[in-house]
């Protein structure tokens, strides 16, 4: 199979569920989505969000904000959530079969062979896989598990799809005037700066979330679109470059590419903060060596110990994104200066990329 054929859509909640309840309007608009992309030539692989939406609505004591009432609402969410999609596909005389997944599951060689092997029979047998984050072990993103998935299966394209048409300047559900970029060939800091956080949505992500998501695909040499889900022909239109939503160009690749496992360390969730770089923390960066407290002059923000913090210099320009191993107060006034605060394998250069 070509690789530019295979694609991952992942769908966002509020582009399945209204109210709680999962909304047949929108399921039946993915799914001729996805059956004109393959009528196209195309091999998706869905990413679904909503399972935790629904569940909350089967017991009252689900609607708490916990990790694990998150959880189990997820548990209780997803037979819904994938039986509805099983059964509007089924209805257009197509297959499906549920993958559940963690990261983990992606960026581990030995499990992410069998991985691999599952979802090539699934393709080979006709079967669309339906896969979704497997929140009732921790809730996580799909918006960064379709995106580790789309660099792990090589896609050409990875398409979320969403409730707004794509990145804009400003966050457009808060009322102000927003214009929307459609293209960006180098994702930024200040490409990031344009977003904001979930609005009402009933889900986890939102559009940094999203971001977040792009830092890995593009990384991963997969270009990204981000569109909303009105058009049943968004998947084609995103595939064959078709200005809609927002374009995200992969990364050019120089030398060896980053492992999974390093994208998804530096960049699963936005930085909770940053640490500043003296002049030897500059050249640890460079050369893809630990950065250690005695490198590091400042630290900024509230993170905690495996947060995702951005590495600066001086000047406050990015340098690098990775999980650090300390808390900021820990970092500013408990450790020796020798200790390592992040390892080279626990971020991810980005200045002169």
């Amino acid at each position: 199979m070509n690789a530019d054929q295979r694609v991952v859509l992942k769908i966002g909640t509020t582009s399945l569920v209204t109210d709680g309840r999962l909304d047949p309007d929108k399921v039946d608009r993915l799914c001729e989505a996805v059956c004109r992309g393959i009528d196209a030539g195309l091999a998706p692989v869905v990413v679904t969000s909503g399972a935790i939406a629904i569940g909350r609505t089967r017991h009252q004591a689900l609607s708490a904000s916990g990790a694990v009432a998150q959880q189990v609402a997820a548990a209780v969410g997803q037979g819904l959530l994938y039986a509805a999609l099983r059964e509007s596909f089924a209805a257009r005389g197509l297959e499906t079969g549920q993958v559940l997944l963690t990261p983990h599951d992606l960026i581990g060689t030995r499990r992410g062979g069998r991985v691999r092997a599952t979802f090539d029979e699934m393709r080979a047998l006709g079967f669309i896989p339906i896969v979704n984050e497997n929140d009732a072990l921790g809730v996580r993103n799909n918006d960064v598990l379709a995106a580790l998935l789309s660099g792990y299966l090589r896609a050409g394209l990875l398409l979320l799809l969403t409730n707004v048409p794509g990145l804009y300047d400003r966050n457009p559900l808060l009322g102000a005037p927003a214009r929307r970029i459609g293209h960006v060939p180098n994702l930024t800091p200040a490409v990031e700066a344009m977003a904001g956080g979930a609005v009402g949505d009933g889900g986890t992500g939102g559009m940094l979330m999203k971001l977040s998501a792009c830092w890995i695909a593009t990384y991963s040499g997969v270009r990204t679109v981000i569109a909303d889900t009105s058009d049943p022909g968004v998947l084609i239109a995103a595939h064959q470059g078709a200005e809609v939503g927002t374009e995200f160009a992969p990364r050019p690749v120089r030398g060896t590419p980053p492992d999974a496992g390093r994208l998804w360390r530096a960049f699963r969730a936005p930085p909770r903060g940053a640490v500043t770089c003296a002049p030897a923390g500059l050249l640890a960066i460079e050369h893809r060596q630990p950065l250690r407290r005695v490198q590091v002059t400042t630290a900024r923000g509230r993170f905690r110990a495996g947060d995702v913090v951005d590495i600066t210099g001086p000047d406050i320009r990015l340098l690098a994104r990775g999980s650090i191993r300390y808390a900021a107060d820990t970092v500013e006034f408990g450790c020796e200066p020798s200790t390592p605060l992040l390892v080279s394998s626990d971020y991810v250069r980005i200045r002169e990329e």
